[in-house]
């Protein structure tokens, strides 16, 4: 027997989606604005920021914009390059979705946190990586069964990932001090810094959801579930 999903209006999801990043806008500016640091209060202010880009992704991916409604779950023909498996999952369209999701909650968090606009901004280059990164792996995951049984594996790559980086920045830094704090200490120093951090993680997503889609794809075997039933949209 198929197993199904009950789906409700992805619109009804999004006004969800909106409410939330109110209240975590309020919340995360409440949170951060009894810190006198500003410094510290920014630290805090973009962990909390980018935690809610990544859950306000899985959403768009899992309720927003499902699997089911994805250009790639209705294709006979397994995408021939990465660019085209982003374009069959309707990547562009998952992420502009995800940043008006979050525009009510950075809004909301930053006047209430008083953080300053300027370098709020430093860090939604990063958070919209973020956004890359889960939206991707949300929707391959309801996509190949491949991906559900082996993807823990494959995510051990992401703490070597960043670690390499965090130790390439050292080594950086050390060998060249000044350019170092510019880097930590700027605006566009810190946009640098924190879209190199997680620009190799969605490029190594990338690469491993398309491999494991297009294999599932080619064999007939794409939104299965683990007990090999497919898995039915019910509206």
């Amino acid at each position: 027997m198929a197993k199904k999903r009950v789906m409700f209006s992805p619109f009804l999801f999004f006004l969800l989606g909106l409410l939330l990043s109110a209240l975590a806008g309020f919340f995360t500016g409440r949170f951060v604005s009894g810190m006198p640091n500003v410094e510290v209060r920014l630290n805090w202010w973009w962990k909390l920021s980018t935690f809610d880009f990544f859950i306000a992704s899985l959403l768009v991916a899992e309720y927003i914009l499902p699997a089911e409604s994805l250009p790639i779950s209705y294709s006979a023909v397994p995408p021939r390059s990465s660019i085209e498996f982003l374009r069959q999952i309707s990547f562009v369209k998952q992420v502009f979705t995800v940043c008006v999701l979050m525009f009510p909650a950075l809004a909301i968090s930053t006047v209430i946190g008083d953080i300053p606009a300027i370098l709020a901004a430093s860090y939604v280059p990063a958070m919209i990586i973020v956004a890359f990164i889960a939206c991707t792996w949300g929707t391959a995951v309801d996509l190949s069964p491949t991906l559900r049984k082996v993807g823990w594996k494959r995510s051990l790559m992401f703490p070597v990932i960043i670690l390499l980086v965090l130790l390439m920045t050292l080594i950086f830094t050390i060998s060249s001090p000044k350019i170092g704090n510019t880097i930590f200490e700027t605006a566009i120093g810190r946009t640098i810094f924190t879209s190199l951090l997680a620009i190799p993680l969605f490029l190594y997503i990338l690469e491993v959801t398309y491999r494991l889609v297009k294999k599932d794809l080619a064999e007939g075997r794409l939104m299965e579930d683990p007990k090999g039933e497919d898995t039915i949209k019910e509206v």
